[in-house]
């Protein structure tokens, strides 16, 4: 799992080089400051209101009163420490939503794309075939929305256990690993689509190489930190990023 892992982070420098061989910053510019926008808009809507949310839970349940009728110092820490994760496992979870979401908007420009990285990887003209093309979006809404599904059925419990003294701090890890194979098993699977491995095949592909997935994931994320370009550049770089680390795994076990 190791070496997929850094065969993951590899494959952002390879994506990178790609890129400017090529020359598609073009077909990034546009759909990138689109993302851009709502990755901004959704971030800045998330911290209006997930405080206000934690507030009113504190201030609902009564732990409020309660630990300032104790005077405790040691209570106080651990409420105010399982306010901070709990904060920090919604922002997670609302990083979980906003990913489904622009995967589900961003599907029939990325099933494009990835038949364009295609092309070139094959050294072929590229020819748009539509019926290639509306199998390989259609398999990316469906595998979308089953994500999705499963996800958000491990991340419920996963929220309310964060809330929990002492074991619920460790959860955002977890929480973290799952958001991060999830979307780099969305990027993935564009290139196992291509090369015509249905669905089943796919799932064992990726549950046998989960480094793939989780260090895409993961460098994706941490493209985030880096404010516009970051924000701009991070789907396209773990698109191409995905489908180069495919081939090269499938070369190499060929």
């Amino acid at each position: 799992m190791l070496k997929e892992l850094i065969l993951a982070i590899r494959a952002y420098f390879t994506a990178h080089r790609f890129i400017l061989q090529h020359k598609l910053w073009k077909w990034m510019i546009i759909p990138g400051i689109i993302y851009a926008y709502l990755f901004l808009v959704g971030m800045n809507y998330f911290s209006q209101y997930s405080s206000l949310f934690i507030e009113s839970i504190i201030l609902r349940t009564g732990l409020k009163s309660w630990v300032d009728n104790l005077s405790s110092d040691l209570i106080g820490f651990f409420i105010t420490m399982g306010s901070f994760w709990l904060s920090f496992t919604l922002l997670l979870f609302y990083f979980a939503l906003f990913k489904y979401l622009f995967l589900f908007l961003f599907a029939p420009y990325f099933s494009y794309f990835h038949l364009r990285i295609e092309a070139i990887n094959k050294n072929e003209v590229f020819v748009f075939n539509a019926k290639a093309y509306q199998k390989l979006l259609l398999r990316a809404w469906l595998l979308n929305a089953t994500n999705l599904l499963w996800q958000t059925v491990y991340l419920i419990p996963i929220v309310i256990i964060c809330t929990l003294p002492i074991v619920g701090w460790f959860t955002p890890f977890l929480t973290i690993i799952l958001e991060c194979y999830f979307f780099g098993y969305a990027m993935l699977d564009y290139g196992l689509a291509t090369e015509k491995q249905n669905k089943v095949a796919t799932a064992s592909y990726v549950n046998n190489h989960k480094g793939l997935p989780i260090g895409n994931g993961l460098i994706f994320y941490m493209m985030h930190l880096v404010p516009i370009i970051g924000w701009i550049t991070a789907p396209f770089y773990s698109l191409i990023a995905a489908q180069l680390n495919t081939q090269e795994l499938k070369d190499k076990e060929l």
